[in-house]
C-alpha cells in the first residue's frame, strides 16, 4: 500500500486524536463525563479520518464489520453536543431520553439492513465493487443522513452557547466566567470544516476527481488543524470551564404574572412596590458595596440583600433592563471613576484601582470602563483630574 500526502495526514489525525483521547480518559477530572464524551468525540473523529484504512484492512475480509466501523461516523456530532452541555451545566448527567441521539446510527443501519447485511459474503463484496456506487439509493441516503445530522446538531450546539452566554450575563458578575467564546471557536471551526467536506461530497457524486482531490485534502489539514487546537487548548487551559446549574433560567423563562391586564389601580400600586425595591435596590449597592467582590452573583446579592434571586432577577434583567453583568460593573466603574478624579489618590495605578472595585482582568475593566464613559481609564483621569 503506497501513502500518499492525504493518507500521512489520515494517519496524523487519527494518531493524535486516539492519544489524546486516551489522556482524556486516563487523567482524574471533577467533570469526568466531559472527558468520556469528548474521548467519544475523538475516537470516531480519528476512525472517520483513517477511513479508507477501515476500508483496505477490514472491508476485504469481514464487509458487514466494516460498514459498522465506518457508521460510527453518527457518533461524532452527539458526542460533541453532549460534551458541550457537559461543560455548560456542572450537574449534567446522561439520561435515557438521550438514547434519541443513537437514532440515526440506527436508521443508517435499517437502511442497509436488506441489501447489505443480509445477503451474503460475494454480494456484500460486490456491493461495494460496483462502479455505480455513488447511484446506489443507499449510500446517497447515508450521506444525506449525515449531512443533516451535522446541521441539525450545529444549530443546537449554538443555542446551548448563546443561552449559556444570557445565563451568564444575568447571574454573575465576574467576566472571568465567561469562557462560552472558547465554546463558539470549537462550534465555528467544526462548522467550517464540515461546510468543506460536504463540498468534496459534492464533487465526489459528481465524478469531480480533480476538486474532490483538493477540497480532501483541505478537508484533512482543516480536520488535523482542530485537533491540534483542541489539543494546545487542553494544555494551555485545563480548567476551561466553570458550570452552572441546569436548573438555572432565563428571565424570559421564568413565570411571571403580567400587569397589563391588571386594573390601574393594581398595576399603579405593583410599579409604587416595584420602585421601592429598586430604591432599596439602589441604597443597599452604595452603601454596603456588596460589588466589591469580584464574584459576586446574582444569589449572593439576594441573599444578602434578603429578596428572592427570582425577584431580584426580574427586578434587574428585566425592569432595569440590564443584564445583572453590566448592572453590578455600572456601580465599579462609578466608583473607579471617583478615584480616578481624586486628587489625594493620583499615586493608585490603574491596576490597583480595577482590583479595588472588584474586577479582576484588566481587560474587561476596560472595556467596561470605555462602554460606560467612552474614555479609557487613563484618558478620564488626564481629563477629570486637576493638574
Amino acid at each position: 500500500m503506497e501513502l500518499e500526502l492525504i493518507d500521512i495526514i489520515s494517519l496524523f489525525i487519527a494518531f493524535i486524536s486516539v492519544l489524546f483521547a486516551l489522556f482524556l480518559l486516563s487523567i482524574k477530572s471533577k467533570n469526568y463525563l466531559s472527558n468520556v464524551l469528548i474521548a467519544i468525540f475523538l475516537f470516531t473523529n480519528a476512525q472517520d479520518s483513517a477511513a479508507q484504512f477501515v476500508g483496505y484492512f477490514i472491508y476485504p475480509n469481514y464487509p458487514g464489520l466494516g460498514l459498522l466501523i465506518s457508521t460510527t461516523i453518527y457518533f461524532i456530532m452527539p458526542s460533541l453536543y453532549l460534551y458541550i452541555l457537559s461543560t455548560i451545566y456542572s450537574d449534567f448527567k446522561l439520561k435515557k431520553k438521550d438514547l434519541w441521539h443513537l437514532l440515526p446510527f440506527v436508521i443508517n443501519i435499517i437502511v442497509f439492513i436488506p441489501n447489505y447485511y443480509l445477503v451474503d459474503y460475494d454480494d456484500k463484496i460486490s456491493f461495494w465493487n460496483e462502479s455505480a456506487l455513488a447511484t446506489k439509493w443507499e449510500v446517497s441516503f447515508n450521506y444525506l443522513l449525515v449531512h443533516f445530522q451535522i446541521l441539525v446538531y450545529v444549530i443546537l450546539s449554538y443555542l446551548a452557547v448563546y443561552k449559556y452566554k444570557r445565563l451568564l450575563l444575568e447571574n454573575y458578575s465576574n467576566a472571568s466566567m465567561f469562557n462560552y467564546r472558547w465554546l463558539f471557536q470549537l462550534i465555528t471551526i467544526f462548522a467550517i470544516e464540515s461546510l468543506v467536506a460536504t463540498f468534496k461530497n459534492v464533487f465526489m457524486f459528481l465524478d469531480i476527481e480533480g476538486l474532490f482531490y483538493y477540497t480532501l485534502l483541505i478537508t484533512n489539514v482543516l480536520t488535523l488543524g482542530f485537533i491540534c487546537w483542541m489539543v494546545l487548548k487542553a494544555l494551555q487551559s485545563p480548567e476551561l470551564f466553570r458550570g452552572i446549574s441546569s436548573d438555572m433560567q432565563l428571565v424570559k423563562d421564568l413565570n411571571v404574572s403580567s400587569i397589563e391586564n391588571n386594573s390601574n389601580v393594581e398595576r399603579v400600586k405593583e410599579n409604587s412596590i416595584k420602585m421601592k425595591k429598586l430604591e432599596v435596590l439602589d441604597t443597599f449597592m452604595i452603601e454596603n458595596k456588596p460589588f466589591l467582590d469580584a464574584n459576586l452573583t446574582l444569589y449572593d446579592l439576594s441573599e444578602q440583600i434578603d429578596i428572592p434571586s427570582k425577584d431580584l432577577s426580574l427586578l434587574i434583567n428585566r425592569d432595569l433592563n440590564q443584564h445583572f453583568f453590566d448592572f453590578v460593573n455600572g456601580y465599579r466603574i462609578r466608583m473607579a471613576m471617583d478615584i480616578l478624579k481624586d486628587p489625594t489618590k493620583k499615586a493608585f495605578t490603574v491596576l490597583e484601582i480595577l482590583y479595588e472595585v472588584g474586577f479582576n482582568s484588566k481587560s474587561s475593566f476596560n472595556t467596561a470602563f470605555k462602554k460606560y464613559s467612552h474614555l479609557t481609564p487613563t484618558e478620564y483621569r488626564k481629563k477629570h483630574l486637576p493638574t
